[in-house]
């Protein structure tokens, strides 16, 4: 490709970027398997079975200088009002934006979640696996005047420089670690894209706090999914939406924690990704640290398969092994999206021989899931599905007959947080 990197001394761009710390410069190799579009079959055993503190802002010399919530500092003795967004993340370090970025390259699902969270999904371009599109639209049905912006914007697995250059972002969140790891990417690429067009910030590591590429891992930190929020929160300048958002979910997470029963009470559960006909089933934690997790860990179920051992996020079973474990429940992950046929897949458990058998299927605990590849937003609703599929005594019942294609309409006493509360966050009403 023609090198469109810009030539002219000092900073061209419209973003200032300044990286420190853990900076894209450290050496990199590759090492991480592609993923699958959803029910798919992963071709290994180490791929993911993918769909079937407060950063301070930075101040330039003789500029009003910013607090994270965007509010000035007057008494900095200034001229001319110059704001700045500050970030910082491992393994990018820290990165300084003038003004809230107004064209962002995402490619993993969380991030655009994110940015419809802060009412900045009109400003992503770019994004992997439509199943994203379907999963956020199933939750969020009952939002008036919500809008999934990057609806159209969903393409191929992977990206290449070329394509970089083409949407010339402001931001691209997307971990550089991850990146170099993918074919046709190397150190100097990513260099490149984050000097002539726009910085990096991701985490992808933190996923179930699996192992960095080589060069990566040393100093490489994990976050959690409301971590990594907060930092995009920031970038956009939009802390006070972030803020009011995570008071819903801490104020959830004490609600689930304040009534789970004992843990001799809990209940075994097996976290599956599984196809239609059954021809297919892979094994999921359903406890691992990382931000995979994050709706199902709070919930502290027993795992039904915990002391199986396997390398990387998955490992592929059959209908014996499950019902040598037999789990009071099942939790079906990446159900709920149009392409897949909840009420067939219950249907062939029950006609199967060995199926039948099955604890959770005799007793009408196999329940729909979204995905793990969530956002603030997809991980307040799964927070509140699994919590009523897994305690529905404590938590209120998940409908038995759920298999349509939008979230159930909750009365207000049966919501465990405030649906329209997050809708008016959504759209600005803080």
């Amino acid at each position: 490709m023609t090198d469109e990197s810009n030539d002219e001394a000092g900073p061209t761009r419209r973003r200032y970027m300044k990286y420190g710390g853990a900076v894209v410069g450290g050496g990199l190799l590759a090492g991480c398997s592609s993923e699958s579009p959803d029910g798919s079959t992963p071709a290994a055993e180490t791929s993911d079975p993918t769909p079937a503190g407060t950063p301070e802002p930075t101040a330039t010399p003789g500029a009003e200088t910013r607090t994270p919530t965007g509010e000035a500092d007057t008494a900095s003795p200034t001229s001319t009002p110059k704001p700045s967004f500050t970030a910082e993340l491992s393994p990018v370090g820290s990165v300084t934006l003038d003004e809230p970025p107004t064209n962002v390259f995402t490619h993993f699902p969380w991030f655009p979640d994110m940015a419809s969270a802060l009412g900045r999904g009109h400003t992503i371009n770019n994004l992997w696996w439509e199943g994203t599109v379907a999963g956020l639209e199933y939750f969020t049905a009952g939002f008036e005047d919500f809008e999934i912006e990057w609806a159209d914007e969903a393409g191929e697995y992977g990206f290449t420089k070329e394509r970089v250059y083409e949407l010339d972002s402001d931001l691209h969140l997307v971990d550089p670690a991850w990146v170099v790891s993918q074919d046709n990417w190397s150190r100097d690429d990513v260099d490149e894209v984050a000097e002539s067009v726009g910085p990096w910030l991701g985490n992808y590591y933190s996923n179930f706090h699996a192992t960095p590429p080589e060069g990566w891992a040393d100093g490489y930190e994990y976050y959690g999914l409301w971590d990594l929020f907060e930092r995009v929160a920031t970038l956009y300048g939009e802390r006070s939406r972030y803020e009011a958002l995570r008071s819903v979910h801490d104020d959830l997470l004490a609600t689930v924690e304040s009534g789970l029963p004992p843990e001799s009470e809990r209940p075994t559960a097996a976290y599956l990704s599984i196809s239609e006909d059954l021809s297919s089933i892979y094994l999921l934690r359903l406890n691992a640290p990382g931000y995979w997790n994050a709706h199902t860990r709070p919930l502290g179920a027993t795992d039904a398969f915990a002391d199986e051992e396997f390398t990387g996020a998955f490992r592929q079973v059959d209908l014996e092994a499950l019902l040598a474990a037999d789990p009071d429940a099942i939790l079906a992950l990446w159900t709920v999206t149009d392409t897949f046929d909840f009420g067939t897949l219950t249907q062939n458990l029950e006609d199967d021989p060995v199926g039948s058998e099955l604890s959770a299927v005799r007793n009408d605990r196999v329940y729909p899931q979204g995905t793990r590849w969530q956002g603030p937003l997809m991980n307040l609703f799964q927070l509140e599905m699994t919590a009523k599929q897994l305690y529905p005594e404590q938590f209120g019942q998940w409908p038995a007959d759920e298999d349509g294609d939008a979230y159930p309409e909750f009365d207000e006493d049966e919501q465990l947080f405030d649906h329209q509360r997050v809708a008016d966050i959504v759209n600005g009403d803080v």
